[in-house]
């Protein structure tokens, strides 16, 4: 049979991960955990990956995911696109799918969500039209935010966090009813006010099948500070508890995001997780980065690295700022009479490399 040659997507991906450069001790942890089993006290099922923004935190989360699936590993990838656990699953599913494991299960239960939810918001849109005490507009309001409170009023995100929640429960109470009303069925109405206790036990189901035949299975939350105030509740309850069910130990869950985890939440589970603080590269990353893309002028290499020692943020002057240092005696401007360096600044060759790249040829002397 004749090998199908790869797609445009694959070989940028080869390039890409060709030239990745630094990094080497988490990806060292990660590849290490994956020779543990579970069994094992050393391994690790959660790493949460955390540092400032375009330090390179979703680049290593995909070479985790490569590495990964270079070891056997079914593995799914989730990021900001999704706005609810129910999301989420979703995504998760398509994700195995295109790794040829569908999760039938799963996927019907989704769309059996779905259908009741279009339902549901119909009903919610009756209710908050036709408030219980009359069309007086404080009612109206305290009805829609806690419709709102659900999730099942689109638009009204800023009644939610003024609403009393005791308007939630009541708003909770009607549209409970309303459903049962509609639905005839107590599993549909939970299905809609509460899909994670419906769906997160199907996804169980799915994951301890597909363990069977697999070595690991990998979950991938990325852009986790915007994921994490819907998704860390449920997946500490999910990995914490038997609140859903049993989920299978060769599961492996890794996020990424800015913040480190709620040590309030995640504090006492500090034996079965491992952080992983992004910063800049060390010296060594650096020089390796350059040389790579052929920067090797120690006085360009010895600049970059004074400049990356310092935040990202502060690492960079503003143009008025470096005009008024470099020119101040001619009044912050160029003049006939001054040049100042010229550096090639250009985005890294890799998303892990956060500072710019000067030119090789480095700085031209100064005159005055």
């Amino acid at each position: 049979m004749v090998r199908a040659r790869p797609s445009m997507q694959e070989l940028i991906g080869r390039r890409r991960r060709a030239g990745f450069i630094g990094r080497g001790g988490e990806r060292a942890a990660f590849r290490e955990n994956l020779d543990l089993p579970p069994e094992d006290e050393r391994h690790r099922f959660l790493f949460h990956i955390h540092g400032q923004a375009g330090v390179g935190k979703t680049f290593l989360v995909r070479e985790l995911e490569q590495t990964a699936r270079e070891r056997g590993a079914l593995t799914a990838y989730v990021d900001e696109g999704v706005g609810s656990v129910p999301e989420a699953l979703s995504t998760l599913s398509r994700e195995f799918a295109r790794q040829d494991v569908e999760f039938k299960k799963l996927d019907r239960a989704l769309t059996s969500y779905r259908e009741r939810r279009h339902e549901a918001e119909a009903v919610a849109a009756g209710l908050d039209s036709t408030p219980p005490d009359g069309p007086s507009p404080g009612t109206a309001t305290a009805v829609r935010a806690g419709l709102a409170g659900l999730g099942l009023i689109p638009g009204a995100g800023p009644f939610v966090g003024a609403v009393d929640p005791a308007q939630v429960a009541q708003a909770a109470d009607r549209l409970k009813r309303g459903l049962s009303a509609k639905f005839g069925s107590q599993d549909d109405v939970q299905l809609v006010l509460s899909p994670e206790r419906a769906l997160t036990p199907k996804l169980l189901d799915e994951l301890e099948s597909a363990a069977s035949t697999v070595p690991w299975i990998v979950l991938f939350f990325d852009t986790y500070e915007r994921t994490g105030p819907f998704l860390d509740h449920w997946l500490h309850d999910l990995m914490t508890t038997d609140r859903y069910g049993a989920l299978p130990a060769d599961v492996i869950v890794v996020t990424a995001g800015q913040q480190p985890f709620d040590r309030a939440r995640w504090g006492g589970f500090a034996d079965f997780m491992t952080e992983i603080p992004l910063g800049p590269f060390t010296e060594a990353e650096t020089r390796g980065l350059l040389a790579d893309r052929g920067v090797v002028a120690e006085p360009v290499v010895t600049e970059v690295l004074r400049r990356s020692t310092a935040p990202y943020a502060s690492r960079w002057p503003s143009a008025d700022a470096r005009a008024r240092k470099r020119h101040g005696h001619c009044g912050g401007r160029p003049s006939s009479c001054c040049r100042g360096p010229t550096w090639t600044v250009r985005p890294a060759p890799t998303p892990a490399a956060s500072w710019p790249v000067p030119s090789a040829t480095g700085p031209r002397p100064t005159r005055c």
